[in-house]
């Protein structure tokens, strides 16, 4: 004891009875143990086992007088930092001390930095326009993960609804009184109390037989002085409350929340504004047009059904709606007297006509979040074989969504008056779409439109609002390939 002296920072507790030294062990925080390996009925691996499973970043160094190679490799794997054998320099022992503190120190550093270090990645994701659900578990996860948590969870308010909803949860399958706390329910949970101010609530508990520290920790994410949400996090342990520094670490990643909360509305508001503003435009053009009056809504419900049987993703579709809204905005830079001539164009007036798809481009170039949709309104007027314009595009250098849009665009058409020939019924335009396969439609596009059809789900009673057409019901046989 007296030549441990000079470790004043240390509270030294000496046992000459190994399982009062056990006992201890188990209920007081420990940072580093000094056994022999032999102690009557009880062994120094039983000392190491207990405190290692008790304290995981404890240093434990074992001594003993009879060494064999075989017992200082089984000690070492069990996490033992260091095997002395006797007898040994007091110096020596002391020197061993010092290498396994500042080991441990250096250790818990490493988990400071690798603490820093997922904030700053969570950061990078942030500040990169990351999708807001997967970034929010990203943040519960960070919060369990480095504070060794029993649970965590984010609760969001729906502004629409004006409710606030559970989003994301991670850690262990909690009690009743831990989960109705993570959802901000119950007399601990954020709703009970201030919503502007963090909340530490602390508590002793037993779990089999054994006392534990719980602490209930809430952070409110705050944006432009509004609460829009909570970051709940539960933590047990055996023997301490959440420290001030793990708290701070909290602070953090709920900050992270609202600002990722906040930019994703913000976004969304945005990105509506701009949609709406174009959806306007694609209106105008209608408008002007007297005879494709709602023709992007009636495409849109050919091109849905068609794409679900060609086995597109949920992103993919969330984009099929946009592009068949906005495909010929580019339009609204033909004239009037080209756009609804009854007769057939001069060769300057197709010219301007054709120019379309690349005015709509250009429209749409310079919005970020309408960049998946340029398919759509670039090449839907090109042809499999490679005839079409504006790029003379075939085969599958075409995108998908060009290739879909010209048949379900081509449907439409025939399907509806046009001031150079009237409407056709559903029987001319399916033999018509047979009949260009492969010169000017994708076959396999044509094939996924006809096995909709067929099925039903191609409702054109529905979409045109006609009480009878000619061949609806009668097959199609489809050409060979």
């Amino acid at each position: 004891m007296e030549s441990l002296g000079e470790f004043e920072d240390f509270l030294v507790n000496k046992f000459t009875n190994a399982g009062k030294a056990i006992e201890y062990i188990g209920e007081n925080v420990v940072d580093l143990v000094l056994t022999d390996l032999v102690m009557g009925k009880y062994s120094g691996v039983q000392i190491l086992e207990t405190t290692l499973k008790n304290h995981p970043e404890a240093i434990v160094i074992l001594m003993t007088g009879y060494p064999t190679v075989k017992t200082a490799i089984s000690v070492l794997k069990k996490g033992g930092y260091d095997y002395l054998i006797k007898p040994f320099k007091l110096e020596d022992l002391k020197s061993t001390i010092r290498r396994g503190l500042e080991h441990q120190r250096i250790r818990r550093e490493n988990l400071e930095l690798r603490s820093q270090l997922e904030l700053m990645k969570i950061s990078e994701a942030l500040a990169g326009g990351g999708k807001l659900y997967p970034l929010l578990t990203r943040i519960v996860e960070s919060a369990v993960r480095e504070i060794e948590a029993e649970a965590a969870s984010l609760v969001v308010l729906d502004r629409k609804a004006e409710k606030y909803r559970l989003r994301c949860l991670s850690g262990s399958e909690p009690g009743k009184s831990v989960e109705e706390f993570l959802r901000a329910e119950g007399l601990k949970g954020a709703l009970s109390l201030d919503r502007d101010k963090a909340h530490t609530i602390k508590e002793e508990i037993k779990i089999e037989g054994k006392p534990y520290k719980r602490s209930y920790v809430i952070y409110p994410l705050i944006s432009k002085g509004q609460n829009i949400g909570f970051l709940n996090l539960v933590s047990t342990n055996r023997f301490s409350y959440i420290s001030p520094g793990q708290e701070h670490l909290v602070s953090l990643l709920a900050s992270m929340a609202a600002s990722a909360v906040e930019s994703t509305y913000m976004d969304k508001n945005l990105r509506k504004s701009y949609l709406l503003t174009i959806k306007a435009l694609a209106n105008a053009v209608e408008a002007r047009d007297v005879y494709t009056a709602g023709h992007t809504n009636r495409v849109y419900r050919l091109a849905k059904s068609t794409a679900r049987k060609m086995g597109w993703e949920n992103d993919q579709m969330m984009e099929l709606r946009n592009g068949c809204i906005l495909h010929d905005i580019g339009k609204i830079g033909v004239p009037d007297a080209i756009l609804n001539k009854p007769g057939k164009l001069t060769e300057r007036e197709r010219k301007i006509m054709q120019e379309h798809p690349e005015t709509g481009a250009r429209i749409l170039h310079r919005i970020p979040f309408l960049k998946p949709v340029t398919p759509y309104v670039l090449s839907h007027h090109e042809r499999y074989d490679g005839t079409g314009y504006p790029h003379g595009l075939a085969g599958e250098n075409i995108p998908i969504e060009g290739r879909l849009l010209a048949v379900v665009d081509t449907f439409d058409a025939i399907m509806t008056d046009r001031p150079y020939r009237p409407s056709a019924d559903a029987q001319k335009a399916l033999e018509e779409l047979i009949r260009f396969k492969c010169k000017q439609f994708d076959p396999a596009v044509v094939d996924a439109f006809m096995e909709a059809y067929h099925e039903g789900s191609l409702n054109c009673r529905a979409i045109y609002g006609r009480s009878s057409l000619k061949g609806e019901t009668k097959p199609v046989q489809t050409a060979p390939v």
